[in-house]
């Protein structure tokens, strides 16, 4: 699951690489592929894509720091693929306003920050882990023919399994850099406006 988002009317250098899909061998898909990385690096502004987890972060700076140029509308669909679209002009002031934070040093204040707070929730998440192994093993040993997923688990495993997923700390999820960034900006600058889907 990721955010794909598309320019509106990205500047665009060359032809779309094709495929008939139906009749292409492994080697053409290959070559498919190999086209389509050239296509995408030449042409910035055409397709940008983050897993769920590197774009929550991004999308997020982009709601704090650029929320005044966009419709509430458009703030609340950063975290959906419902199609939104931003214009042009919001493009280009979401770039600009985001290489700001970089050259002030806010992104890699910010980088810092999440990084620190992903080292604490990659421990407390240790602890977590190892009381839901406790919690597994536990079925397992009086129900070792089951083979039980913890949905099925019996009262009172659920409830301790439930337990102790609540405290994990999802800070350790969400990664953060200015590459990723830098590279949404050189995205949202030739884009012409983008659309997340």
């Amino acid at each position: 699951m990721g955010f794909d988002i598309y320019g509106l009317a990205p500047k665009m250098k060359g032809k779309k690489p094709e495929i008939d899909w139906s009749k292409a061998t492994d080697k053409d898909k290959d070559a498919y592929f190999k086209a389509m990385d050239k296509f995408e690096e030449e042409n910035p502004g055409y397709y940008f894509r983050n897993n769920v987890w590197w774009w929550r972060p991004l999308a997020e700076l982009i709601h704090d720091k650029c929320g005044d140029l966009l419709s509430e509308q458009q703030k609340k669909s950063l975290q959906y693929n419902d199609g939104t679209a931003y214009t042009k002009q919001q493009a280009i002031k979401i770039a600009n306003r985001l290489s700001d934070l970089i050259k002030n040093g806010y992104v890699d204040d910010l980088q810092k920050s999440i990084e620190k707070n992903s080292k604490i929730a990659r421990k407390q998440n240790e602890k977590m882990n190892a009381q839901l192994k406790a919690v597994k093993d536990a079925v397992q040993k009086k129900f070792p023919d089951d083979n039980l997923v913890p949905r099925d688990y019996p009262e009172p495993y659920k409830t301790q399994f439930n337990e102790a997923y609540a405290l994990k700390n999802w800070d350790d999820s969400y990664p953060f850099n200015k590459e990723n960034v830098e590279a949404f900006i050189n995205f949202a600058r030739h884009s012409g406006g983008f659309r997340i889907c």
